[in-house]
């Protein structure tokens, strides 16, 4: 019996796929297996690069964060691309670029709702601490704001886009060798 047969889950039918077209859905049980290891894998790597020293979180004179940060992002995707890889190795390769974009994407996302989670947190506790809230720093010129955000903005795409490509390429890299398979054919 193949995956196409015994997964009616998403199709609602055995066998073909409805469109016709013979191929097999995306494994979301793969895809969140992937996601759900690059997520803490990439937060243990942070806390690590943090104790070890090599970054300093909310220190001006640390220009390499940033990129430190890209750098396990990275790497946190293809472990969990090559964990979606090895937990969906029983469907087609044809699924394992899919489901690493899944990975990508719902890491991101899950990364981002933290963020956002850890953000209100420490707003929160910090406007409950005072009640007042008193603004000490110097006026930024409106042009150099706009230039740091444009300069953050593309590099935040490039090491998404790199990551993206970390994510899947550890999908498609795992899938068939997990069981000794190196052919795309099934």
């Amino acid at each position: 019996m193949t995956d196409m047969e015994t997964d009616t889950r998403t199709t609602g039918t055995r066998g073909e796929h409805p469109t016709g077209g013979g191929h097999s859905t995306v494994r979301w049980s793969a895809a969140w297996v992937g996601a759900l290891t690059a997520v803490p894998v990439f937060l243990v790597l942070q806390l690590l690069v943090v104790a070890f020293g090599w970054i300093t979180p909310g220190s001006d004179g640390d220009t390499n964060g940033g990129i430190v940060s890209a750098v396990l992002g990275v790497i946190a995707l293809a472990v969990g691309g090559a964990a979606s890889g090895a937990a969906g190795s029983r469907s087609p390769s044809s699924t394992a670029l899919l489901e690493g974009a899944a990975v990508w994407a719902l890491a991101v996302v899950g990364l981002i709702a933290l963020g956002v989670a850890g953000a209100g947190a420490i707003l929160g506790a910090a406007g409950g601490l005072t009640g007042v809230v008193v603004d000490t720093t110097p006026p930024v010129d409106p042009a150099t704001a706009a230039d740091a955000v444009r300069s953050g903005a593309g590099w935040a795409a490039v090491w998404l886009g790199v990551s993206f490509l970390a994510a899947v390429g550890g999908a498609a890299a795992t899938r068939d060798r997990v069981h000794g398979r190196t052919d795309a054919r099934r």
